[in-house]
């Protein structure tokens, strides 16, 4: 019984996490990052083209830092460009579960991330991918996405979320650590 109860707050949860969250984003034009790459920063473009679960929003972390850094919501068709410190980063993302991606990132490179809907007990959940730069599947798959960046309104979701956000990070990261392979990670060559 107390299993179930548990599914079910988790579930609640989740959904409040999610929930109409892609209007709180604004599109934009291609951001400065992207036409001129900062040296002293690498470019991580978050992006989503498959329009499975589309009805469901989910949302990325620099977990690098505490407490976890917002990145923005990303829905169907969405890209966000992040300008993210050089060095080691974990990144995570959010839908009816947590799930992560390792980062080795150099300065002045972009690195591109799909995130990846997959079948969840109660609504989509998401995983990371790390993409190549150079491949012409990513370039076909990014020119599906409009550009986004977030809002006040973002930031402030963000902001009292907090608590579930990092709860989250908490019940999914120690199985995510322990797992021997399948650990998905952008490599320093990955970037352009």
């Amino acid at each position: 019984m107390l299993t179930m109860l548990r599914a079910v707050v988790v579930a609640v949860a989740m959904l409040g996490l999610a929930a109409c969250t892609s209007s709180r984003m604004a599109a934009i034009e291609p951001p400065a990052v992207i036409a001129t790459p900062q040296q002293d920063k690498a470019t991580v473009v978050f992006y989503r083209s498959s329009a499975f679960g589309g009805a469901v929003q989910s949302s990325v972390f620099d977990i690098t830092t505490d407490p976890p850094g917002f990145i923005g919501i990303v829905s169907t068709g969405m890209k966000l460009a992040y300008a993210a410190p050089p060095g080691r980063r974990r990144f995570m993302v959010i839908g009816e579960s947590a799930d992560f991606m390792d980062a080795d990132l150099l300065a002045g490179r972009t690195y591109y991330a799909l995130v990846a809907p997959r079948i969840g007990v109660w609504k989509a959940r998401f995983s990371l991918r790390p993409r190549a730069a150079d491949d012409k599947e990513v370039q076909d798959e990014l020119a599906t996405c409009k550009w986004y960046d977030n809002t006040p309104a973002s930031r402030q979701w963000a902001q009292e979320k907090m608590a579930e956000i990092v709860s989250l990070q908490k019940e999914y990261l120690p199985p995510w650590l322990a797992k021997e392979e399948d650990k998905p990670a952008l490599m320093p060559t990955d970037g352009r």
